[in-house]
């Protein structure tokens, strides 16, 4: 009876906390109203996410769990109808949304450095980059296949999540950040793994900061924003010269159009 009382406690506990995080609540996908702040101390932000999204996991998996001990419990007694009832709680549970809340930039945070040649990692890469290849089709976005592109994320996460100290993660980081950039249109998560390439590899030779500015000046419209970063992207990517042509012409631009307001 102890026993029984304590599993009903630790039940409501969890499903309180669940409730109250939104965790069974039907995903609700905002559209983008702002700008991403990269900031070296949004990752502290960042960090206390993380931490509060394994911690949810965590509850959620006992509550799982605890209900399939209460089903087990009441088919022993042979309580048919309680059965039922902790077999639909575990069906909705089991069946029902779960967001993703983070991405495995997130998690893995800025402090990687890419310094490291492994076998295993360059061969994840490589699979990453050929459902890229194959995904992103010859026009563009309009016939790009989205389900291989997924799976190109999903190696390179692979990839960065197995070998944190590769140094393909800044590569990896760098196709994740394309993908959602020209192609899922994900501009939030396309701008943070940009941040990772660059932190990662400080001296990486990917663009990342010109994709952080086309993003600011042509899909969130922030021209402050977008002139910070092509003026980076100009003196730390000039070995890119179309692009460091197309970032100097912005930057007149965009320095033109802002000293008139």
């Amino acid at each position: 009876m102890v026993k029984t009382g304590f599993y009903f406690s630790l039940i409501i506990g969890i499903v309180s906390l669940i409730v109250l995080s939104g965790g069974c609540q039907p995903e609700v996908r905002p559209e983008i109203s702002g700008t991403l702040d990269l900031t070296e101390g949004a990752d502290i932000e960042r960090n206390t996410e993380v931490n509060l999204v394994e911690r949810m996991a965590l509850y959620r998996t006992q509550y799982e769990n605890q209900l399939e001990l209460l089903r087990q419990f009441y088919d022993r007694q042979g309580n048919h109808m309680k059965v039922r009832w902790a077999a639909e709680e575990l069906e909705h549970l089991r069946t029902g949304p779960r967001n993703s809340y983070l991405v495995v930039a997130e998690t893995a945070g800025p402090e990687l450095k890419a310094t490291t040649a492994i076998v295993e990692a360059d061969l994840l890469y490589q699979e990453g980059m050929n459902y890229y290849k194959s995904g992103r089709g010859k026009l563009g976005s309009f016939l790009a296949n989205k389900k291989k592109l997924y799976m190109a994320i999903d190696k390179f996460n692979e990839l960065i999540a197995n070998y944190p100290n590769s140094d393909k993660i800044d590569d990896a980081a760098f196709q994740i950040a394309e993908i959602y950039h020209y192609y899922l249109k994900d501009y939030h998560k396309a701008l943070l793994y940009y941040q990772r390439v660059w932190q990662w590899d400080p001296e990486t030779p990917k663009p990342a900061r010109f994709g952080v500015a086309r993003i600011y000046d042509d899909n969130l419209h922030d021209l402050v924003k977008a002139l910070e970063y092509y003026q980076m992207a100009v003196n730390m990517e000039s070995h890119y010269p179309e692009k460091a042509e197309y970032a100097q012409s912005r930057i007149e631009e965009i320095s033109r159009e802002l000293s008139k307001k």
